[in-house]
Formats: structure tokens, sequence, C-alpha cells
């Protein structure tokens, strides 16, 4: 005799909190939740259930690095499988990394952002593919990507498979400046759009000792409690420049008088282009004008690539007015190592296509202490509260980078290199704020056999304010 299956209850499978969340069919379905508010593995739950209720639908799973996808999205959708209690009914694969429903042959493709071409490339074998969740999407730091796997998920779905089309969003509370805030959360109501945030409370299988560790959070660390127990926008980690506040360091733009002095300073790799104009007044106050901020996304380069070193200059000489005099272009030192195949470096090909580089430290840790210097609040020589670098508001990559930058889990004092979008404009900063900063105890004498041949080099390709550095950093060779 056939045993009858046991209905499953989803209201026990996935407890309460996100009713609205499961049963939205909008165009977006945007979830900001704080630690512990389980709305990864209520994604994971509802993509397993929903792909099983429609048998035409395929969904895609991305992160901004596929690398990631394997420990994080799809072991959280293998524990839906076994949470639901249809294991027998789906196989997964790591290689290539996807989940197939067996009865029907629809599937769940894992993609990067890091790999366009992988990503804009997917056919399905059967249904539509017609549902994508991005988690942790705060790490799509750049709003472009996201456009590009939107139009991914297009085409006329017959209206008798019921379907519909939908991309999930999933990620921690971060920075407020985030693209996702502007369109998600600060829209017109829409339709379109349920966004929403979460938090632990929603959360019915926290034990005591779960609910105790917030409780401690909540009277030790107020700040961070907003962020990590209820989900506010903010940082839930180390943040590196906790002197950066939005109030203290952004200003109205206004005219740069003629008698500052004018700094540009950059950061460059194929991957992406930063450069700032600084201008500093006449008792040594900077202020970041100008930015320009491009990568793979701006349509130059080779495949979309980035700038080119050619596309490169001709960009930050595009952006300086004809009129405008700058003083020194600072780099990093590594663009000064000769390629094996030209016999060039990158700061030859700048200079060939007309703008000339002088060298900056790429010392992380005398750089990182001294933007700490120029970003803390202090007396001025007017007696007002005030940092000794400030940034026009209209710098909005450098405005939204700082707060979001946090510490190396491994290396005491040094910023974290992920996500890597981010770290751009803080490099080419730190590269402008070491240059003016110099350790009391490198201004030394020292005898012309102390200097190396490389010292040399650059003591004597360097303009007048370079080689005076050179002397502080290395000692005057007397």
């Amino acid at each position: 005799m056939r045993t009858r299956r046991k209905k499953l209850d989803l209201r026990q499978v996935v407890g309460k909190g996100y009713g609205t969340y499961w049963n939205y069919k909008g165009r977006y379905r945007v979830c900001k939740g704080s630690r512990a508010s389980k709305k990864s593995k209520t994604t994971a739950l509802s993509i397993i259930a929903k792909m099983m209720e429609y048998p035409d639908a395929n969904t895609l799973v991305v992160r901004q690095v596929y690398s990631t996808l394997k420990d994080s999205c799809y072991t959280e959708l293998k524990w839906a499988i076994h949470r639901l209690g249809v294991a027998k009914k789906w196989k997964c694969t790591q290689s290539p990394l996807e989940m197939t429903y067996k009865p029907t042959g629809q599937k769940i493709y894992f993609r990067g952002l890091d790999d366009t071409l992988k990503l804009t490339s997917i056919t399905v074998e059967k249904g539509y593919l017609c549902w994508a969740w991005i988690e942790e999407a705060y790490q799509v730091a750049n709003e472009k990507d996201f456009d590009m796997l939107d139009e991914s998920i297009r085409g006329a779905i017959p209206p008798e498979t019921g379907l519909y089309k939908q991309i999930t969003l999933t990620f921690n509370p971060w920075s407020r400046t985030h693209w996702i805030k502007k369109r998600f959360f600060d829209c017109e109501p829409d339709a379109d759009i349920l966004a929403m945030t979460t938090n632990y409370t929603c959360n019915e299988w926290l034990d005591e000792a779960d609910l105790r560790k917030f409780e401690r959070m909540k009277k030790e660390n107020p700040e961070r409690y907003k962020v990590a127990g209820l989900g506010d926008w903010g940082i839930d980690g180390l943040i590196f420049f906790p002197e950066f506040s939005e109030s203290d360091h952004v200003i109205k733009p206004f005219p740069i008088p003629k008698d500052w002095r004018i700094y540009r300073t950059l950061d460059y790799g194929m991957d992406m282009l930063a450069c700032y104009w600084i201008a500093v007044d006449t008792v040594g106050n900077a202020y970041v004008y100008r930015e320009l901020y491009e990568g793979r996304d701006n349509g130059k380069g080779k495949d979309g690539a980035g700038h080119i070193i050619s596309d490169a200059a001709a960009r930050i000489l595009e952006m300086t007015p004809e009129d405008e005099e700058v003083y020194l272009t600072l780099a990093p030192p590594d663009l000064w190592n000769r390629r094996q195949e030209t016999g060039k470096s990158v700061a030859d090909i700048f200079l060939e296509h007309g703008l000339a580089l002088t060298k900056t430290s790429n010392d992380r840790l005398d750089g990182w202490a001294a933007v700490h210097e120029w970003l803390k609040v202090q007396k001025n020589e007017f007696g007002q509260l005030k940092p000794k670098l400030q940034i026009f508001s209209t710098c909005i990559n450098l405005i939204r980078c700082l707060p979001e930058l946090q510490y190396d889990e491994k290396k005491v004092n040094d910023a974290a290199t992920e996500p890597h979008e981010i770290t751009h404009g803080p490099d080419a900063l730190r590269g402008f704020c070491v240059y003016w900063t110099v350790k009391a105890d490198t201004a030394k004498t020292a005898t012309k056999a102390d200097w190396t041949q490389d010292m040399w080099e650059d003591y004597y390709n360097a303009d007048e304010e370079g080689r005076r550095y050179l002397m502080q950093k290395y000692g005057n060779p007397s």
C-alpha cells in the first residue's frame, strides 16, 4: 500500500517576518538585513520552493566575485533543499557549479560579475531565465554592472506559464552613499520595488545565548548595534578612517584662487583610473576639488577593460582646463617599472602623451598614517576645529570609498585591499598625503655613498620640490 506523503508546512520551515517578501512578484525584491536576520536562508528557501512550483523557471545566482559563490549561495541553496526535504529531486554539481531540478530539467546557474562574458551568455535548456539573486549586493559598487545584469533578464514570457521576472538583492547594511539606497530605498513608491530592512528580532530560531550577545552589543556598543543589530545603514566592521565624516570633510564647491598650488594624484591600472585634483592654500590646507574615477564600464580600452595608458593620459589632460597650472602629478613608484616587451615604463608612456609624473612613496603604513593626519579634525590657524583636508561634494566616489574602507584582518595598521573597486580613490589620496607628510626621523644627513643608483636617478628626474622630498626621506647627500 502506498504511503501518503506528509504535506510540508512552509510556516514552520521558513518562519516569520518574510511573508510579504516571499509572496512578492514585482521586478525588484530588495532586502537589507542585519546579522542573523535569516535573509539569505529565506531567499534560498524561496528560490527552491518557487522553482518547484513553476516548472518553466530558471534562476541565475550572482555575486561580485565568482569564487565566493561555492561557500555562500551554493551552500545556502543546498541547505534549503535539505530543509524542504527534497534532496532526491535535485542534482548539485561543482564542475560546473549548478543545480538541476531532476523532474523537469530546470537549472540554477552561478556567475560572477568579475566575468561579464559568462554572465551575459547564458542560454537555458528548458523554460525561461526569469529570476536572479544577487547576494551581498553592496559589493556591486558600480550601478552600471547591475544595469547590465538587469538587462540580461529579458524576453517575452507566455502568460499561461504564470511566470514573472524578478531580481532579488540581499545584503548586509552598508554605507548610505551606496547607489542601492538611492535607487531602491529613497525612491518614490513603485509597484515594481519591494525594499525592506530586517533584523535578528524576526529570527525565532536564535537561542538565549544569541540574544544575550545582541543585548550586550546594545549596551556596550550602541552605534554598532544600530547597524549589526537593527540593520540601519552603516558598515559593520573595523572602519579604517573613523576620522572621516561628511559633515566635517565634505564641502560645497567654490572657485579655486589663482595663487593656490594645484596637484594631481593618481592610481592607475588597466582595471581602473582614479585621479584627483587637489588645491593647497597659502597656509597648507588641501581641497580635493575634481575627480576622475573610471573603470572597465567606461567603454574605452580593449573589450571595455578600461583605459590603456595613452587614453588615461588623454582623459586626465582633457579634464584639466588649459588655463589651470598643475604643479605636480603624483603617481606610485610601480609606474616606473620597465616593461620587458617595450623597455618602457608606464611613466615613460604617460610622458610621451604629454603627462609628466612625479614619483611619490608607496609605503602603505606611512601613507595611511599621513591620510589619518590630514583627515584629523584639529584647530587651524584661526582657532577653528577643521581637518586639513576637505573634499568637494562633486567627488562622489572618494566620498563613497573613504568610509567603506576597512582594516585588513591580517595586517596591523593596513587597509583591506578588498573590495578592490573601493581602494583606488583612497590609494590615490594616500600618494598625495604621504608626499606632503614626512616623518621627523627621516630628516637626517647622509653621504653620497648612502644613496643608491635608483635614488640618484629619482633625484635627477625630479623637480625642485621633488628633490626636497627625496632629501627629507633619504637624507641630504652632502
